[in-house]
């Protein structure tokens, strides 16, 4: 089936199908998206699960906008640039040129121009909202609006007001993320006048195990979101609610066979760092923490000592190896008046070269604080009902984090995207946890239908 776009009176009209990918062959949308489609709702959204054609939908009903506005501007944006880059902005140049669009790329504005209806669209990233102040628009665009903050889709509705349009019109796509300001306004029984939610189911046409696979990646709340779509509160309360101490605390043997992992924290009081393997058992990986180190009013030198003593016990004669992970301050923040804490790890490792055989995965900064947690919960317990991360009994301290460490709220209760940290003695080793985690078992699944990195 094929959707005629244009506008009475206006010579180009055109057919516009959608692009192959998403769905069949032949370029037919599915019903939810016909449905977004149709709708004439002032602002209107389309939900869904990943890989079920959010974006082509949001491309579609761009081009279609352009062609019912002629001679208007219109805009499409994204949460950062490079999203809007490799995935949106790809996405619609692959629909204009598989329905042969005559249009013009201005890659330096950013924009693109149709000839046929004499329109621009530009492409913007909507991480610095207060930019979008200007241009009066005939429509705009917003893909995976979950990752928006909501005073950037404010602002362009703000800016919805070009008085030569014919049909105006706000619209977005987005994966769910719990009960959060666009479920409020375009899906509760108390969304705002205008609005109007669109969801969407699993694609049928992707591959057949492209949504089994990933119930090894993620933990069942996750999955339940991400890939069927679901309104969850997956961020009330406990933050690491996989973790069950009967069946992930005992007694964890270290293995000759493989390398120790060691991951920190750099935080003052208390010093805080992991010691670890991941291992082949049972022809699956397996994460065990063997030992925690929790050293009050104290400094990385401290803490390097403190390895050295833990670690002994495991010297064979010859160099352990050993990767380094953490907290991306170490390489900025000073712990004496000449050198970083990632320095001061480096010189110590370089001190023991009969000792250890180091190798460092610091990150250039830290990953969101959602998405360390994630890729912990799905370690601890993923949808297919593996647990791959054990601690040993001796980690006291981390077993309490993963008990009791919970999410912020504001005054009005709900949550926020933030670990309460209120008792200084938490977070801190399950933040170590995490940055080893989401470093080595990070999400598979990316934001966007074309992939990119995720932002939970």
């Amino acid at each position: 089936m094929t959707v005629t776009a244009g506008c009475s009176g206006h010579r180009y009209g055109r057919c516009i199908q959608y692009a192959r990918e998403s769905g069949s062959a032949t370029g037919v949308p599915f019903e939810s998206q016909q449905q977004f489609h149709n709708s004439r709702s002032r602002f209107k959204g389309f939900s869904g699960p990943i890989g079920a054609g959010k974006s082509q939908a949001l491309c579609y009903e761009a081009l279609k906008l352009a062609y019912l506005n002629p001679g208007c501007p219109g805009l499409i944006g994204a949460p950062t640039y490079p999203m809007l880059r490799d995935s949106t902005r790809a996405s619609f140049l692959e629909l204009v040129e598989e329905n042969d669009v005559p249009y013009r790329l201005a890659k330096s504005a950013n924009t693109i121009y149709l000839h046929e209806p004499n329109s621009w669209i530009l492409f913007r990233s909507l991480d610095s909202f207060e930019r979008l102040r200007g241009t009066n628009l005939a429509w705009f665009g917003v893909d995976e609006l979950t990752y928006c903050k909501p005073e950037a889709w404010t602002r362009l509705e703000g800016r919805l007001r070009n008085p030569q349009a014919v049909h105006r019109c706000g619209f977005a796509c987005w994966t769910p993320k719990g009960y959060d300001w666009v479920y409020q306004r375009f899906i509760s029984a108390e969304k705002l006048p205008g609005y109007q939610g669109f969801l969407a189911t699993q694609n049928t046409a992707l591959p057949a195990d492209y949504y089994e696979s990933l119930k090894s990646s993620y933990d069942p709340r996750f999955y339940e979101q991400e890939a069927l779509g679901l309104y969850l509160n997956v961020w009330g309360g406990r933050a690491y609610y996989a973790f069950d101490g009967q069946k992930q605390q005992g007694t964890v043997p270290y293995s000759a066979s493989f390398p120790l992992w060691w991951s920190l924290d750099f935080n003052v009081n208390p010093m805080c760092s992991l010691i670890g393997q991941t291992v082949i058992a049972n022809n699956r990986e397996q994460i065990r923490v063997l030992d925690e180190l929790v050293l009050p009013d104290s400094n990385t030198p401290a803490a390097c000592e403190e390895f050295l003593s833990r670690t002994a016990k495991w010297n064979s004669g010859r160099p352990l190896e050993v990767h380094v992970y953490g907290d991306a301050t170490a390489e900025h923040r000073e712990t004496s008046a000449s050198r970083t804490d990632l320095q001061i790890v480096r010189s110590f490792f370089a001190r023991y070269p009969e000792l250890y055989k180091a190798h460092f995965h610091m990150p250039s900064r830290n990953p969101p604080v959602k998405d360390r947690v994630n890729c912990v919960n799905a370690v601890l317990l993923n949808h297919a009902g593996a647990r791959r991360l054990f601690i040993d009994s001796r980690c006291q301290e981390l077993a309490k984090d993963l008990e009791q460490v919970v999410w912020k709220t504001d005054p009005s209760g709900n949550t926020l995207s933030e670990l309460n940290n209120r008792d200084r003695m938490r977070t801190h080793l399950s933040d170590a946890l995490g940055y080893y985690v989401h470093r080595q078992f990070p999400m598979r699944a990316a934001m966007g239908e074309r992939g990119g990195p995720a932002i939970l």
